[in-house]
Protein backbone atom coordinates (compact mmCIF):
# COMPACT_ATOMS: atom_id res chain seq x y z
CA UNK A 1 0.00 0.00 0.00
CA UNK A 2 1.01 3.63 -0.88
CA UNK A 3 1.20 5.80 1.72
CA UNK A 4 0.29 9.13 0.74
CA UNK A 5 2.74 12.00 2.04
CA UNK A 6 1.10 14.77 4.68
CA UNK A 7 -1.18 17.62 3.47
CA UNK A 8 1.19 20.18 4.54
CA UNK A 9 4.04 19.23 2.71
CA UNK A 10 1.77 20.98 -0.60
CA UNK A 11 1.64 24.04 2.03
CA UNK A 12 5.26 24.22 1.79
CA UNK A 13 5.93 23.77 -2.22
CA UNK A 14 3.56 26.48 -1.99
CA UNK A 15 5.54 28.57 -0.63
CA UNK A 16 8.61 27.69 -1.91
CA UNK A 17 6.95 29.10 -4.79
CA UNK A 18 5.67 32.15 -4.13
CA UNK A 19 8.84 33.09 -2.97
CA UNK A 20 10.62 31.81 -5.83
CA UNK A 21 8.23 34.68 -7.82
CA UNK A 22 8.59 37.12 -5.27
CA UNK A 23 12.38 37.23 -5.70
CA UNK A 24 12.32 36.78 -9.66
CA UNK A 25 9.89 39.70 -9.15
CA UNK A 26 12.21 41.67 -7.42
CA UNK A 27 15.43 41.03 -9.66
CA UNK A 28 13.43 42.56 -12.74
CA UNK A 29 12.24 45.46 -10.86
CA UNK A 30 16.16 45.84 -9.21
CA UNK A 31 17.62 45.82 -12.90
CA UNK A 32 14.73 48.04 -14.34
CA UNK A 33 15.57 50.48 -11.61
CA UNK A 34 19.10 50.47 -12.43
CA UNK A 35 18.81 50.90 -16.17
CA UNK A 36 16.80 53.84 -15.02
CA UNK A 37 19.77 54.97 -13.63
CA UNK A 38 18.48 54.56 -9.93
CA UNK A 39 21.83 53.74 -8.60
CA UNK A 40 23.56 56.58 -10.01
CA UNK A 41 25.33 59.47 -7.84
CA UNK A 42 22.17 62.19 -6.73
CA UNK A 43 24.40 64.95 -7.36
CA UNK A 44 25.26 64.43 -10.93
CA UNK A 45 21.74 62.61 -11.99
CA UNK A 46 18.63 63.83 -9.54
CA UNK A 47 15.90 64.43 -12.16
CA UNK A 48 16.95 60.34 -13.04
CA UNK A 49 16.89 58.99 -9.65
CA UNK A 50 13.69 61.16 -9.21
CA UNK A 51 11.83 59.47 -11.93
CA UNK A 52 12.92 56.49 -10.83
CA UNK A 53 11.21 56.82 -7.75
CA UNK A 54 8.30 58.72 -9.31
CA UNK A 55 7.55 55.37 -11.98
CA UNK A 56 8.74 52.49 -8.35
CA UNK A 57 5.76 54.56 -6.40
CA UNK A 58 3.64 56.05 -9.56
CA UNK A 59 3.74 59.52 -8.76
CA UNK A 60 2.24 62.02 -11.08
CA UNK A 61 4.77 64.39 -12.37
CA UNK A 62 4.52 68.11 -11.53
CA UNK A 63 2.05 70.76 -13.41
CA UNK A 64 3.93 73.53 -15.14
CA UNK A 65 4.56 76.70 -13.31
CA UNK A 66 4.99 74.65 -9.66
CA UNK A 67 8.39 75.12 -9.11
CA UNK A 68 8.62 76.03 -5.39
CA UNK A 69 9.11 74.65 -2.13
CA UNK A 70 7.47 74.66 1.00
CA UNK A 71 9.13 73.99 3.94
CA UNK A 72 7.48 73.27 7.62
CA UNK A 73 9.50 73.73 10.91
CA UNK A 74 8.29 72.22 14.11
CA UNK A 75 6.17 74.64 14.84
CA UNK A 76 4.09 74.00 11.80
CA UNK A 77 5.03 77.65 10.47
CA UNK A 78 5.75 77.77 6.83
CA UNK A 79 8.06 79.49 4.89
CA UNK A 80 8.30 79.30 0.51
CA UNK A 81 11.99 79.58 -1.14
CA UNK A 82 12.74 78.38 -4.65
CA UNK A 83 14.07 74.67 -4.94
CA UNK A 84 16.85 75.77 -5.98
CA UNK A 85 17.92 77.79 -2.75
CA UNK A 86 17.51 74.66 -0.46
CA UNK A 87 20.28 73.47 1.03
CA UNK A 88 19.45 70.18 2.24
CA UNK A 89 16.68 68.78 -0.29
CA UNK A 90 14.40 66.77 1.72
CA UNK A 91 10.85 65.77 0.85
CA UNK A 92 7.93 64.44 2.57
CA UNK A 93 7.71 61.10 2.91
CA UNK A 94 8.83 59.62 1.34
CA UNK A 95 11.61 61.81 1.40
CA UNK A 96 14.66 60.17 -0.82
CA UNK A 97 17.37 62.98 0.33
CA UNK A 98 19.85 59.82 -0.34
CA UNK A 99 20.27 57.22 -2.80
CA UNK A 100 21.49 53.92 -2.96
CA UNK A 101 25.09 53.43 -4.91
CA UNK A 102 23.89 49.82 -5.73
CA UNK A 103 21.02 48.54 -7.20
CA UNK A 104 18.35 47.50 -4.66
CA UNK A 105 14.47 46.57 -4.91
CA UNK A 106 13.08 48.75 -2.04
CA UNK A 107 13.92 52.59 -2.15
CA UNK A 108 16.66 53.95 0.01
CA UNK A 109 16.40 54.99 3.36
CA UNK A 110 14.87 58.50 4.31
CA UNK A 111 16.40 60.50 5.97
CA UNK A 112 15.78 64.51 7.29
CA UNK A 113 18.65 66.85 8.11
CA UNK A 114 20.34 67.02 11.78
CA UNK A 115 18.48 69.90 12.30
CA UNK A 116 15.09 69.03 12.56
CA UNK A 117 14.26 65.84 12.01
CA UNK A 118 9.97 66.82 12.52
CA UNK A 119 11.33 69.42 9.46
CA UNK A 120 9.86 68.24 5.99
CA UNK A 121 10.05 69.87 2.48
CA UNK A 122 7.64 68.92 -0.15
CA UNK A 123 9.73 69.19 -3.07
CA UNK A 124 7.79 70.83 -6.35
CA UNK A 125 10.61 70.91 -9.02
CA UNK A 126 9.61 70.24 -12.55
CA UNK A 127 9.20 66.66 -12.20
CA UNK A 128 7.47 64.84 -8.70
CA UNK A 129 5.12 65.95 -5.98
CA UNK A 130 5.24 63.86 -3.04
CA UNK A 131 2.54 62.03 -2.12
CA UNK A 132 2.10 62.10 1.56
CA UNK A 133 2.62 64.28 4.00
CA UNK A 134 2.77 64.05 8.09
CA UNK A 135 2.99 66.77 10.49
CA UNK A 136 0.74 68.52 13.49
CA UNK A 137 -1.43 71.42 12.63
CA UNK A 138 -4.01 71.86 15.71
CA UNK A 139 -4.03 68.69 15.21
CA UNK A 140 -2.60 65.44 13.82
CA UNK A 141 -2.70 65.78 10.24
CA UNK A 142 -2.30 63.12 7.37
CA UNK A 143 -2.46 64.61 3.74
CA UNK A 144 -1.62 63.65 0.17
CA UNK A 145 -0.92 65.33 -3.41
CA UNK A 146 0.11 68.72 -2.74
CA UNK A 147 2.05 71.39 -1.25
CA UNK A 148 2.54 71.33 2.29
CA UNK A 149 1.90 74.31 4.90
CA UNK A 150 0.35 72.60 6.30
CA UNK A 151 -2.48 73.95 3.95
CA UNK A 152 -4.63 70.91 3.90
CA UNK A 153 -7.43 72.59 1.69
CA UNK A 154 -5.25 72.40 -1.36
CA UNK A 155 -5.27 68.27 -0.62
CA UNK A 156 -7.82 66.20 -2.48
CA UNK A 157 -7.57 64.06 1.04
CA UNK A 158 -6.91 65.01 4.26
CA UNK A 159 -6.93 63.45 7.96
CA UNK A 160 -6.63 65.52 11.27
CA UNK A 161 -6.59 63.52 14.18
CA UNK A 162 -8.00 65.05 17.28
CA UNK A 163 -9.05 64.35 20.85
CA UNK A 164 -9.89 65.56 24.78
CA UNK A 165 -10.20 64.14 27.93
CA UNK A 166 -12.09 65.22 31.06
CA UNK A 167 -11.35 64.05 35.04
CA UNK A 168 -13.93 65.36 37.18
CA UNK A 169 -14.25 65.08 41.02
CA UNK A 170 -18.34 65.18 42.07
CA UNK A 171 -19.33 66.20 45.40
CA UNK A 172 -23.23 66.67 46.28
CA UNK A 173 -24.47 67.51 49.46
CA UNK A 174 -28.08 67.21 49.53
CA UNK A 175 -30.57 69.38 51.20
CA UNK A 176 -33.38 67.44 50.02
CA UNK A 177 -34.57 63.49 49.71
CA UNK A 178 -31.69 63.05 47.04
CA UNK A 179 -28.74 60.57 47.97
CA UNK A 180 -25.45 62.54 48.40
CA UNK A 181 -22.88 61.88 45.80
CA UNK A 182 -18.64 61.45 45.99
CA UNK A 183 -17.64 60.27 43.09
CA UNK A 184 -14.09 60.71 40.73
CA UNK A 185 -15.20 59.98 36.88
CA UNK A 186 -13.88 60.14 33.38
CA UNK A 187 -16.56 62.28 32.84
CA UNK A 188 -15.21 62.69 28.66
CA UNK A 189 -13.22 60.76 26.51
CA UNK A 190 -13.18 61.85 22.96
CA UNK A 191 -11.45 61.16 19.55
CA UNK A 192 -12.00 62.62 16.50
CA UNK A 193 -11.20 61.83 12.46
CA UNK A 194 -11.74 64.87 10.67
CA UNK A 195 -11.14 65.96 7.14
CA UNK A 196 -12.06 65.52 3.54
CA UNK A 197 -11.88 63.27 0.65
CA UNK A 198 -12.24 63.66 -2.72
CA UNK A 199 -11.58 67.47 -2.53
CA UNK A 200 -11.94 70.51 -0.23
CA UNK A 201 -15.56 70.38 -0.09
CA UNK A 202 -16.44 67.21 1.05
CA UNK A 203 -15.52 67.20 4.43
CA UNK A 204 -16.13 64.21 6.89
CA UNK A 205 -16.58 64.43 11.00
CA UNK A 206 -16.24 61.23 13.30
CA UNK A 207 -16.12 61.63 16.93
CA UNK A 208 -16.19 57.96 19.39
CA UNK A 209 -16.49 59.14 22.76
CA UNK A 210 -16.48 56.80 26.35
CA UNK A 211 -16.82 58.25 29.72
CA UNK A 212 -17.70 56.65 33.19
CA UNK A 213 -21.09 56.26 32.74
CA UNK A 214 -21.38 54.11 29.75
CA UNK A 215 -19.17 51.40 31.31
CA UNK A 216 -16.79 50.08 28.83
CA UNK A 217 -18.25 50.81 25.77
CA UNK A 218 -17.22 53.07 22.80
CA UNK A 219 -19.92 55.08 21.14
CA UNK A 220 -19.87 56.68 17.57
CA UNK A 221 -21.72 60.60 19.24
CA UNK A 222 -20.76 62.01 16.14
CA UNK A 223 -20.84 61.05 12.11
CA UNK A 224 -21.60 63.26 9.37
CA UNK A 225 -20.45 64.38 6.19
CA UNK A 226 -20.45 68.36 4.70
CA UNK A 227 -20.65 69.16 1.31
CA UNK A 228 -19.88 72.64 0.12
CA UNK A 229 -21.67 72.45 -3.29
CA UNK A 230 -21.98 76.50 -3.33
CA UNK A 231 -17.79 76.59 -3.58
CA UNK A 232 -18.01 73.47 -5.67
CA UNK A 233 -20.46 73.82 -8.34
CA UNK A 234 -21.46 77.47 -8.33
CA UNK A 235 -18.41 79.48 -7.64
CA UNK A 236 -19.53 80.63 -4.20
CA UNK A 237 -17.58 81.50 -1.38
CA UNK A 238 -16.54 78.70 1.37
CA UNK A 239 -18.98 77.61 3.32
CA UNK A 240 -21.52 80.02 1.56
CA UNK A 241 -24.24 76.92 0.53
CA UNK A 242 -23.63 73.69 2.07
CA UNK A 243 -25.47 70.57 2.81
CA UNK A 244 -25.21 67.98 5.77
CA UNK A 245 -25.97 64.84 6.75
CA UNK A 246 -25.53 61.94 9.21
CA UNK A 247 -25.81 62.34 13.42
CA UNK A 248 -24.80 65.42 14.70
CA UNK A 249 -25.89 68.35 17.32
CA UNK A 250 -29.03 69.92 15.87
CA UNK A 251 -29.19 73.84 14.98
CA UNK A 252 -30.81 75.31 18.22
CA UNK A 253 -29.11 76.47 21.13
CA UNK A 254 -26.20 78.55 21.63
CA UNK A 255 -24.94 76.32 24.88
CA UNK A 256 -25.17 72.96 23.00
CA UNK A 257 -23.56 73.95 20.17
CA UNK A 258 -20.53 74.83 21.89
CA UNK A 259 -18.33 72.13 22.30
CA UNK A 260 -17.90 70.54 25.86
CA UNK A 261 -13.82 71.69 25.93
CA UNK A 262 -14.64 75.38 25.56
CA UNK A 263 -17.02 75.63 28.28
CA UNK A 264 -16.12 77.98 31.23
CA UNK A 265 -17.72 76.26 33.99
CA UNK A 266 -17.55 72.38 34.14
CA UNK A 267 -20.68 71.53 32.30
CA UNK A 268 -23.58 74.11 31.21
CA UNK A 269 -26.34 75.26 32.73
CA UNK A 270 -29.67 73.26 34.01
CA UNK A 271 -31.64 75.36 31.98
CA UNK A 272 -29.65 74.90 29.07
CA UNK A 273 -29.97 71.13 29.35
CA UNK A 274 -33.42 71.57 30.25
CA UNK A 275 -34.33 72.59 26.72
CA UNK A 276 -31.60 71.46 25.18
CA UNK A 277 -31.98 69.99 21.66
CA UNK A 278 -28.84 67.33 21.18
CA UNK A 279 -27.51 65.06 18.41
CA UNK A 280 -29.80 63.01 16.11
CA UNK A 281 -29.97 61.56 12.93
CA UNK A 282 -30.67 64.43 10.14
CA UNK A 283 -29.90 66.12 7.03
CA UNK A 284 -29.92 69.95 6.13
CA UNK A 285 -28.57 72.74 4.88
CA UNK A 286 -26.11 75.41 6.30
CA UNK A 287 -24.54 78.96 5.13
CA UNK A 288 -22.67 81.79 5.96
CA UNK A 289 -23.46 85.34 4.83
CA UNK A 290 -21.93 88.86 5.64
CA UNK A 291 -24.45 91.21 5.19
CA UNK A 292 -23.64 94.97 6.12
CA UNK A 293 -20.29 93.21 6.55
CA UNK A 294 -21.50 91.54 10.07
CA UNK A 295 -20.75 87.63 9.78
CA UNK A 296 -23.84 85.85 9.85
CA UNK A 297 -24.49 81.76 10.11
CA UNK A 298 -27.15 80.10 9.19
CA UNK A 299 -28.55 76.31 9.56
CA UNK A 300 -31.66 74.50 9.22
CA UNK A 301 -32.44 70.67 9.43
CA UNK A 302 -34.78 68.20 9.78
CA UNK A 303 -34.08 65.35 11.88
CA UNK A 304 -35.52 61.93 13.24
CA UNK A 305 -37.28 63.37 16.41
CA UNK A 306 -37.29 65.84 19.34
CA UNK A 307 -35.80 64.95 23.17
CA UNK A 308 -34.92 67.22 25.72
CA UNK A 309 -33.17 66.98 28.76
CA UNK A 310 -29.23 66.20 26.33
CA UNK A 311 -30.82 62.88 25.54
CA UNK A 312 -30.28 61.76 21.91
CA UNK A 313 -32.80 60.26 19.11
CA UNK A 314 -30.19 58.67 16.80
CA UNK A 315 -32.11 55.45 15.64
CA UNK A 316 -32.11 53.26 18.73
CA UNK A 317 -35.30 53.20 20.82
CA UNK A 318 -39.26 53.52 20.05
CA UNK A 319 -39.97 56.53 17.71
CA UNK A 320 -42.87 57.72 16.04
CA UNK A 321 -43.15 58.55 12.44
CA UNK A 322 -42.72 62.28 12.75
CA UNK A 323 -39.72 63.87 11.74
CA UNK A 324 -38.91 66.99 13.89
CA UNK A 325 -37.48 70.58 12.22
CA UNK A 326 -34.72 72.52 14.00
CA UNK A 327 -33.28 76.10 12.54
CA UNK A 328 -30.65 78.41 14.06
CA UNK A 329 -28.94 81.76 12.84
CA UNK A 330 -26.13 83.46 14.85
CA UNK A 331 -24.45 86.99 13.86
CA UNK A 332 -21.46 89.10 15.29
CA UNK A 333 -22.81 92.40 14.59
CA UNK A 334 -19.69 94.40 16.38
CA UNK A 335 -15.87 92.98 16.26
CA UNK A 336 -14.47 89.92 15.90
CA UNK A 337 -15.82 87.30 18.32
CA UNK A 338 -13.55 84.43 17.30
CA UNK A 339 -13.86 81.06 17.82
CA UNK A 340 -12.91 78.85 21.12
CA UNK A 341 -15.60 79.30 23.52
CA UNK A 342 -17.03 81.73 25.78
CA UNK A 343 -14.07 83.36 27.81
CA UNK A 344 -11.97 86.58 25.96
CA UNK A 345 -9.01 84.56 26.84
CA UNK A 346 -7.42 86.54 23.64
CA UNK A 347 -8.50 89.54 25.46
CA UNK A 348 -10.21 91.49 23.11
CA UNK A 349 -9.00 95.58 22.71
CA UNK A 350 -12.10 96.37 20.89
CA UNK A 351 -16.03 95.06 21.82
CA UNK A 352 -16.87 92.36 20.41
CA UNK A 353 -20.59 90.82 20.45
CA UNK A 354 -22.35 88.11 19.12
CA UNK A 355 -26.56 87.66 18.86
CA UNK A 356 -27.98 84.23 18.08
CA UNK A 357 -31.83 82.87 17.88
CA UNK A 358 -32.96 79.31 16.91
CA UNK A 359 -36.38 77.42 16.81
CA UNK A 360 -37.43 73.65 17.01
CA UNK A 361 -41.00 71.98 16.79
CA UNK A 362 -42.88 69.05 16.29
CA UNK A 363 -45.88 66.47 16.82
CA UNK A 364 -44.78 63.61 19.52
CA UNK A 365 -47.18 60.94 19.27
CA UNK A 366 -47.22 58.02 22.06
CA UNK A 367 -46.55 55.01 20.35
CA UNK A 368 -43.10 56.80 19.84
CA UNK A 369 -41.80 56.43 23.40
CA UNK A 370 -38.49 57.64 23.07
CA UNK A 371 -40.14 61.09 22.41
CA UNK A 372 -43.02 60.43 24.47
CA UNK A 373 -41.24 60.32 27.61
CA UNK A 374 -38.28 62.52 26.92
CA UNK A 375 -39.49 65.90 28.67
CA UNK A 376 -39.63 67.02 32.06
CA UNK A 377 -41.49 69.68 33.68
CA UNK A 378 -41.04 72.02 36.53
CA UNK A 379 -39.74 71.89 38.95
CA UNK A 380 -39.84 68.54 39.65
CA UNK A 381 -38.43 67.10 36.62
CA UNK A 382 -40.70 64.13 36.65
CA UNK A 383 -41.63 62.68 32.99
CA UNK A 384 -44.69 65.06 31.54
CA UNK A 385 -45.79 61.68 29.88
CA UNK A 386 -46.16 60.24 33.36
CA UNK A 387 -48.78 63.55 34.34
CA UNK A 388 -50.91 63.27 31.20
CA UNK A 389 -54.08 61.15 30.89
CA UNK A 390 -54.05 57.76 29.53
CA UNK A 391 -56.34 58.99 26.68
CA UNK A 392 -53.61 61.67 25.27
CA UNK A 393 -52.10 60.25 22.08
CA UNK A 394 -50.48 63.23 20.87
CA UNK A 395 -49.28 66.85 21.39
CA UNK A 396 -47.48 69.07 19.73
CA UNK A 397 -43.95 71.21 21.39
CA UNK A 398 -42.46 73.98 19.71
CA UNK A 399 -38.51 75.31 21.35
CA UNK A 400 -37.54 79.23 20.86
CA UNK A 401 -33.97 80.57 22.07
CA UNK A 402 -32.22 83.55 21.65
CA UNK A 403 -28.64 84.18 22.98
CA UNK A 404 -26.91 86.97 23.10
CA UNK A 405 -22.76 87.18 23.92
CA UNK A 406 -19.86 90.05 24.64
CA UNK A 407 -16.26 89.78 24.78
CA UNK A 408 -13.88 92.97 26.11
CA UNK A 409 -10.16 93.21 27.81
CA UNK A 410 -10.81 89.91 29.40
CA UNK A 411 -14.57 90.21 30.45
CA UNK A 412 -16.75 87.94 28.51
CA UNK A 413 -20.85 88.42 29.56
CA UNK A 414 -23.32 85.55 28.08
CA UNK A 415 -26.83 85.08 28.32
CA UNK A 416 -29.31 82.67 26.68
CA UNK A 417 -33.49 83.05 27.19
CA UNK A 418 -35.41 79.44 26.17
CA UNK A 419 -39.18 79.13 25.65
CA UNK A 420 -41.52 76.02 25.33
CA UNK A 421 -45.07 75.62 24.56
CA UNK A 422 -46.37 72.15 24.62
CA UNK A 423 -50.25 72.25 23.26
CA UNK A 424 -52.43 70.55 20.70
CA UNK A 425 -53.48 67.37 23.24
CA UNK A 426 -55.36 64.95 21.31
CA UNK A 427 -57.75 63.32 23.60
CA UNK A 428 -58.25 65.54 26.73
CA UNK A 429 -58.74 69.17 27.42
CA UNK A 430 -55.61 70.48 28.57
CA UNK A 431 -54.27 74.01 28.34
CA UNK A 432 -51.39 75.13 26.84
CA UNK A 433 -48.29 74.58 28.73
CA UNK A 434 -45.74 77.04 28.92
CA UNK A 435 -42.15 76.97 30.55
CA UNK A 436 -39.52 79.22 30.41
CA UNK A 437 -35.83 79.93 30.98
CA UNK A 438 -32.45 81.16 30.98
CA UNK A 439 -28.93 81.48 31.98
CA UNK A 440 -26.69 84.59 32.89
CA UNK A 441 -22.88 84.09 33.15
CA UNK A 442 -19.93 85.93 32.92
CA UNK A 443 -16.31 85.80 33.24
CA UNK A 444 -13.19 87.60 33.88
CA UNK A 445 -9.52 87.11 32.87
CA UNK A 446 -7.51 88.09 36.10
CA UNK A 447 -4.17 86.59 34.86
CA UNK A 448 -3.87 86.64 30.80
CA UNK A 449 -3.83 83.04 29.78
CA UNK A 450 -3.54 81.64 33.62
CA UNK A 451 -6.41 82.81 35.84
CA UNK A 452 -10.28 83.31 35.19
CA UNK A 453 -12.97 83.94 37.72
CA UNK A 454 -17.08 82.74 36.71
CA UNK A 455 -19.97 83.76 38.00
CA UNK A 456 -23.66 81.97 37.01
CA UNK A 457 -26.90 82.14 37.42
CA UNK A 458 -29.63 79.60 35.85
CA UNK A 459 -33.59 79.90 36.51
CA UNK A 460 -36.16 77.60 34.60
CA UNK A 461 -40.43 78.48 35.44
CA UNK A 462 -43.48 77.63 34.20
CA UNK A 463 -46.80 75.39 34.46
CA UNK A 464 -45.69 72.03 32.93
CA UNK A 465 -45.20 70.60 35.97
CA UNK A 466 -49.42 71.20 37.18
CA UNK A 467 -50.57 70.60 34.33
CA UNK A 468 -51.24 74.57 33.46
CA UNK A 469 -53.05 75.07 37.06
CA UNK A 470 -49.84 76.89 38.83
CA UNK A 471 -46.26 78.14 38.33
CA UNK A 472 -43.21 76.46 39.52
CA UNK A 473 -39.68 77.55 39.31
CA UNK A 474 -36.01 76.10 39.78
CA UNK A 475 -33.39 77.87 40.32
CA UNK A 476 -29.26 77.28 40.78
CA UNK A 477 -26.46 79.78 41.54
CA UNK A 478 -22.70 78.94 40.72
CA UNK A 479 -19.36 80.62 41.08
CA UNK A 480 -15.86 78.92 40.33
CA UNK A 481 -12.58 79.41 39.06
CA UNK A 482 -10.18 77.82 36.19
CA UNK A 483 -7.18 77.90 36.02
CA UNK A 484 -5.15 77.64 32.27
CA UNK A 485 -1.88 76.16 31.69
CA UNK A 486 -2.17 75.90 27.88
CA UNK A 487 -5.66 77.49 26.72
CA UNK A 488 -8.21 75.19 26.46
CA UNK A 489 -5.87 72.40 25.82
CA UNK A 490 -4.45 72.13 29.75
CA UNK A 491 -6.83 73.63 32.22
CA UNK A 492 -8.11 72.79 35.78
CA UNK A 493 -11.97 74.23 36.78
CA UNK A 494 -13.24 74.25 39.94
CA UNK A 495 -16.96 75.57 40.80
CA UNK A 496 -19.61 74.98 43.50
CA UNK A 497 -23.14 75.49 42.52
CA UNK A 498 -26.17 75.40 44.88
CA UNK A 499 -29.24 73.99 43.40
CA UNK A 500 -33.32 74.81 44.49
CA UNK A 501 -35.07 72.02 42.46
CA UNK A 502 -33.85 70.59 39.45
CA UNK A 503 -35.93 69.60 37.03
CA UNK A 504 -33.41 67.17 35.05
CA UNK A 505 -31.71 63.97 35.39
CA UNK A 506 -28.23 64.79 33.74
CA UNK A 507 -25.23 62.46 34.28
CA UNK A 508 -23.06 64.89 32.42
CA UNK A 509 -24.03 67.38 34.91
CA UNK A 510 -23.99 65.32 38.11
CA UNK A 511 -27.73 66.67 38.23
CA UNK A 512 -30.44 64.52 39.44
CA UNK A 513 -34.05 65.04 39.08
CA UNK A 514 -35.72 67.00 42.44
CA UNK A 515 -31.63 67.90 43.80
CA UNK A 516 -31.41 70.63 46.55
CA UNK A 517 -28.42 71.38 47.89
CA UNK A 518 -24.76 71.84 46.81
CA UNK A 519 -22.78 70.33 44.21
CA UNK A 520 -18.90 70.76 44.04
CA UNK A 521 -17.15 70.05 41.24
CA UNK A 522 -13.28 69.99 40.42
CA UNK A 523 -12.09 68.61 36.42
CA UNK A 524 -8.96 68.10 34.54
CA UNK A 525 -9.20 69.10 30.75
CA UNK A 526 -6.28 67.92 28.28
CA UNK A 527 -6.57 68.01 25.01
CA UNK A 528 -4.46 67.86 21.76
Amino acid sequence: MTRSKPAYSNCWRCLAAWLACISAACICEAEDRNALGYGANTESSPTIVQQADDLWLGIPSVPEGLAQSTVVSQGGVASESPASAVEQPVVAFPAYAEASSSPSSSPPAITAPASSVASSVTSASQTSVAPFSVGYDGGFVIASQAGINLPVAQYPYSLVINGYGQLRETVFESQGTTPDLNQLQLKRARLVFSGHAFNPDFRYYIQLDGRSSSGDALRILDYYLNYDFGHRHWNLAEKRLGFRTGLYKMPFSMSRGLSGKELQFADRSMASMFFDVNRSLAWGLYGELTPLQMPLTWEVAIFNGLVTGGAETGSSGTLDNNNAFSARVTMSPIGDWETGGLADLTIHERLATRVGVGTAFTQIDRVGTTEFNALRVVDSGAQLSSLLPNAVDHYSVALYAADAGIKYRGASLNLEYYFRNVNGFHGAQLPDLFDHGLWLQGGYILIPEKLEVLARWSRVQGNSGTLGNDQRSSEEIAAGFVRYFKRQNVKLTVDATYLDGAPVNSTALDISQGDIGWLCRTQLQFSF
